[in-house]
């Protein structure tokens, strides 16, 4: 578990019968909220103060005696929800199911993107820093200011920005765009960032689902991934 506030009722959900084991994982000093709800419900757990890039979930010793596992994180921003995935990935046979809240994909990066070996297939490494720079579009608009647009132009737009990754990077070409094409144009940036993340955990296999958990105009960071491995 990653990021998720104890008072916001998920870990009193998923731990009414005190069967359930939590690791709760930060790369930095935290206020440490979630401990003292587990100490007040004698709950399970553990706490790893750690770099994700580190962790291997399935060689805690404690995982090793319960049947499933749930891998849940929000606020991984960028490059932190690949790790996550990769970690997720080494499940083997172990019942593991994946639920993370997709943000920041601006601040992906190749290395350490877990989807690179679909992205080849059509992409160049150049055209993948074309994707996260447009991806910031996303979430640089009121949505109620914006309006429909036709998909065939959005698609287009995105392709000729891949294709020239100079004339992208130089900014020529494209500040004309209107907010409601940039926006629309950050959204497909996303999703195709999120296939290669997709393609990834499918080759482990997981099957998925993304979902829009939230109206758009509550937050523009509205997308989750959910996994399962059987």
């Amino acid at each position: 578990s990653s990021g998720i506030n104890a008072e916001n009722g998920w870990f009193h959900v998923l731990d009414t019968e005190r069967k359930n084991f939590f690791v709760l994982v930060d790369r930095q000093i935290c206020r440490n909220k979630a401990d003292s709800y587990f100490k007040k419900n004698s709950s399970n757990y553990t706490r790893l103060k750690m770099d994700i890039k580190d962790i291997d979930i399935f060689a805690i010793p404690e995982i090793a005696s319960y049947g499933k596992v749930c891998v849940a994180c929000k606020h991984l921003c960028g490059a932190a929800t690949d790790l996550a995935l990769v970690s997720a990935s080494r499940a083997d046979r172990k019942p593991t199911n994946v639920a993370i809240a997709l943000c920041c994909h601006h601040l992906c990066n190749w290395e350490m993107y877990c989807g690179k070996e679909h992205f080849y297939r059509y992409f160049s490494p150049e055209q993948f820093y074309v994707l996260t720079a447009l991806s910031s579009w996303a979430t640089c608009f009121k949505i109620e200011e914006l309006r429909t647009a036709d998909q065939g132009f959005i698609d287009n737009q995105v392709i000729g920005f891949l294709d020239n990754p100079d004339a992208f990077v130089q900014a020529t070409g494209y500040l004309e765009l209107d907010r409601t094409f940039k926006w629309h144009i950050g959204r497909c940036a996303k999703m195709l960032l999120n296939d290669g993340r997709a393609a990834f955990m499918k080759k482990y296999g997981f099957r998925l689902q993304f979902t829009q958990y939230v109206d758009v105009v509550i937050s523009p960071e509205n997308v989750a991934l959910f996994c399962c491995n059987y």
